[in-house]
């Protein structure tokens, strides 16, 4: 059979991510490519087919009738390639090769000191460590992830792994912040706020409306400084006196803890895989490792 009459899955790859992401920008994120590629990999699946998968539109690419049949199908493909792929991957008993990691935001806690004790144990492991563009179920899933290392109260249900340790959060400022009040506690509603969130499943978790709830208890209307990404930028916001925020205790040893009468839940970390990868050597060897000093690191 002529090549140009094969299908390709590269092709179907790239419009299976613009129907999830919504837009060509958000699909070159989700793949890790130039929205250039996915533009032009979505044009030739079109001229295969011979019909027309998108509505171009202003607020982004809405999939068409003929493309909701298309995706239905290209989804089912991926979702087989993808198990394919793990459960060959866990057959795999040698600790080594690739480990690719997603990680919660690094302030929450500090992995790099168990990381570099691990590669002395193993060094033919090639560890890779980053954050998927979804949720750390999405990322394993999509095969974007190993092990994920994450902070949730909900871990996704199709994941197997276990908690390693809880964090407890509470408000905090900086000295240099609390001098501006020249010795006295400003109360909640006088208090510059930065918030931030954290998407660590696909169940509500720590983000955005569970700081707000809270915040909202202490000051029904906060003054709100700056609205941080996550809690790194947070703590490098009120480390910088833009203002005051909620912070984990790992690293607030040298900010102020502000005696807000307020109870915040505290959050596991848990270390999850896939269950077609748990058997991988790298992947049984770095778990193992992981747990057993996760408390002393």
């Amino acid at each position: 059979m002529n090549s140009k009459n094969k299908l390709d899955w590269d092709h179907l790859r790239y419009f299976v991510a613009v129907v999830k992401a919504g837009t060509v920008i958000g699909a070159a994120r989700l793949l890790g490519v130039s929205h250039a590629t996915v533009l032009r990999n979505v044009s030739r699946l079109e001229a295969f087919l011979g019909i027309r998968l998108f509505d171009r539109l202003q607020s982004g690419y809405r999939v068409t009738a003929e493309g909701e049949e298309i995706y239905e199908d290209a989804r089912a493909m991926e979702e087989h390639a993808e198990a394919l792929i793990r459960r060959a991957m866990g057959k795999h008993p040698a600790p080594e090769g690739l480990l690719k990691l997603v990680v919660s935001d690094g302030s929450l806690f500090d992995l790099m000191p168990l990381l570099r004790d691990f590669r002395k144990e193993f060094p033919r492991i090639e560890l890779s460590i980053g954050t998927a563009p979804g949720s750390a179920d999405q990322g394993i899933s999509q095969l974007q992830a190993d092990v994920a290392i994450v902070v949730t109260n909900a871990p996704p249900e199709d994941l197997v792994g276990r908690q390693l340790a809880r964090i407890s959060f509470a408000y905090y400022a900086s000295t240099a912040y609390l001098e501006a009040w020249k010795g006295k506690i400003p109360k909640p509603i006088e208090c510059d706020w930065i918030t931030w969130s954290l998407r660590a499943s696909s169940d509500t978790d720590i983000d955005s409306a569970w700081q707000q709830n809270m915040l909202h208890r202490l000051a029904p209307n906060p003054k709100i400084a700056l609205r941080a990404v996550n809690h790194g930028d947070a703590l490098a916001g009120v480390r910088a006196v833009v203002g005051v925020s909620l912070l984990g205790d790992s690293y607030t040893a040298v900010l102020f803890r502000l005696p807000f009468n307020v109870v915040v839940e505290s959050f596991g970390i848990w270390m999850l895989t896939h269950p077609d990868l748990r058997r991988a050597g790298r992947v049984r060897v770095f778990m193992d490792f992981i747990a057993s000093n996760f408390l002393e690191g």
